[in-house]
């Protein structure tokens, strides 16, 4: 295996590392959401800090990573930075989702009401959606694109040496 193709194997098994640590957060926010109307809104709070604590600690400086590195990366060897164009606003999308439940947390000083109850649902369904469709997505469609540089590269050192 060439040093290029050992990069490639290297990153895409990096990416598909983010994504598993992805996993139990995504899975939390759903737990979260079952739990609204059957705890008390001090441990709602709490519960949700957790989650707010996730999206800071986790999907922050991996979308930090993807924004920093991986698109820009995408974007070069697709030469066009329409290739991770969606994906960026995907992480605007799953920023301002969080932002949403911000403001749920410092309203949870008293129990919801039904509408409050509704709203805090409907945020925290929108962040596990964003996040779990855009993880999809990265996985369907972009990360793909780092095997197949591999396969390049590899392919290319192949030819050279037999020629």
């Amino acid at each position: 295996m060439t040093r290029s193709s050992r990069t490639f194997t290297a990153e895409r098994t990096f990416a598909d590392h983010e994504h598993r640590d992805l996993r139990p957060g995504m899975d939390r926010i759903h737990e979260v959401t079952r739990a609204i109307g059957l705890v008390a809104a001090p441990d709602l709070s709490i519960i949700l800090l957790d989650v707010l604590d996730w999206v800071d600690k986790v999907v922050e400086p991996h979308m930090a990573w993807e924004d920093g590195w991986l698109y820009p990366e995408m974007d070069r060897r697709a030469g066009t930075p329409w290739a991770t164009k969606v994906m960026r606003f995907e992480h605007h999308q799953i920023r301002r989702a969080a932002s949403r439940l911000e403001g749920d947390r410092e309203r949870l000083r008293h129990e919801p009401d039904h509408d409050q109850a509704c709203e805090l649902t409907s945020h925290l369904v929108t962040l596990e959606t964003l996040v779990r469709a855009h993880v999809e997505r990265e996985e369907r469609l972009l990360l793909p694109l780092l095997d197949e540089a591999a396969m390049t590269a590899a392919r290319d050192v192949t030819m050279l040496d037999s020629a």
